[in-house]
């Protein structure tokens, strides 16, 4: 009995680990007769002919649907889809039609390549070819798959009378083609941080502890805008949380190394994006209120800083003389640096547009960062004359 349990207990762990070795870097090359998917079919036979007697847990439908759920959790975890609730519906909604469509058949390619995988396993220990079908239209149903990804499953489930285990081969899931770097980065602007592992994804950023488990997912659609200092070491990621505009600063020795990988990433998922909500214009005029003195004015962005028009007075702060902006509970805060008094002036304004004041002071700050990037690409193109 104790052997007839550890072997249910490794064909239970192969099936599982499907999800895992498909994540192991030796075996993202193509498939050959040698590969670890073949090798991992070939160990769960040999563990099943090496049974003397053949378990009643093969028999047990329930233990299938719950190896199904464990696998799906785990395939999930590997893709970076293992979110909450609330988070995917609101990531969801923020999207347009064709990420949404997108996301929809990620989804059902994951479920249809784990219940093909399933009905291999099945298959494989010899299991009632009817409680097959029957179980796994059921999971079908559960999970909602589409069309397109459904009728490989119901196909293959029409051929089942005439189909053996080793007619089938494992199908490589879809973890196993997720292209992600990794850097290891300190919180703040030095090494006395709390170290986290920033994974750099397709769609977001994925900051994990240093046990491996996800602290924050920062979707690239949420960033505003991004800098780094080569001096320092540390990268500045603007981002919006809710109607806030958060900044988050990093302590990398890769810290250039890490800025180009996250840029490359974001413009690659930006290509993808066929129909991305309009955002706010560059610059504009927010009502806003001093919160030093009380007054009413209005806050202009322009290309050459902040205007600042109250019914007593008038400021203007040019745009090399801020230092940083962000927002607090509807209070849009700027700091100032001084010139002339080597001074950092903060200043306070109450709105109800402040993050829209926010993003649109970062968005100018990028513009202004593209334009002299590419003034200087073009100045190093003109050759000098002998």
């Amino acid at each position: 009995m104790l052997s007839c349990l550890m072997n249910v207990t490794k064909c239970w762990s192969l099936f599982i680990s499907t999800c895992w070795l498909a994540r192991l870097p030796w075996i993202r090359s193509g498939r050959d007769k040698s590969s670890m998917w073949d090798q991992l079919e070939d160990a769960a036979m040999e563990t099943l002919s090496m049974s003397k007697e053949r378990s009643v847990l093969w028999d047990q439908v329930q233990f299938w649907e719950d190896t199904f759920l464990d696998a799906v959790m785990l395939e999930r975890e590997g893709m970076g889809m293992d979110q909450g609730p609330q988070e995917m519906i609101d990531r969801y909604v923020s999207l347009g039609d064709h990420d949404r469509k997108r996301l929809e058949d990620d989804e059902d390619r994951l479920l249809s390549t784990l219940l093909f995988n399933m009905i291999v396993y099945m298959l494989m220990v010899k299991m009632n070819k009817n409680d097959i079908r029957k179980k796994v239209r059921r999971l079908m149903g559960k999970s909602h798959i589409g069309l397109v990804h459904s009728q490989e499953v119901n196909e293959l489930l029409d051929r089942i009378p005439q189909l053996e285990s080793h007619d089938l081969h494992i199908r490589p899931c879809g973890s196993r083609h997720i292209k992600k770097q990794t850097f290891v980065v300190h919180a703040g602007t030095d090494t006395n941080g709390e170290i986290f592992f920033m994974e750099v994804c397709d769609d977001c950023i994925v900051l994990r502890s240093n046990i491996g488990t996800v602290y924050e997912r920062w979707w690239y659609e949420k960033l505003i805008n991004m800098t780094y200092c080569p001096k320092t070491k540390v990268l500045c990621l603007w981002r919006r949380n809710g109607q806030e505009t958060q900044l988050n600063k990093f302590y990398t020795k890769k810290c250039r190394e890490l800025y180009y990988c996250v840029k490359d990433s974001m413009e690659r998922a930006a290509a993808r994006q066929q129909s991305i909500k309009p955002g706010p214009e560059l610059g504009g005029e927010f009502p806003v209120q001093d919160m030093k003195t009380g007054d009413g004015g209005l806050l202009q962005v322009t290309l050459e800083g902040i205007n600042l028009k109250f019914m007593q007075s008038q400021v203007f702060i040019e745009l090399s003389h801020i230092k940083k902006c962000n927002t607090v509970r509807g209070v849009f805060v700027l700091e100032e640096f001084v010139p002339q008094t080597n001074e950092v002036v903060i200043h306070k304004y109450k709105t109800p547009m402040a993050h829209e004041i926010c993003y649109s002071v970062l968005c100018l700050f990028s513009y202004m960062a593209a334009a002299r990037g590419k003034e200087m690409e073009s100045k190093n193109k003109v050759t000098p004359a002998r």
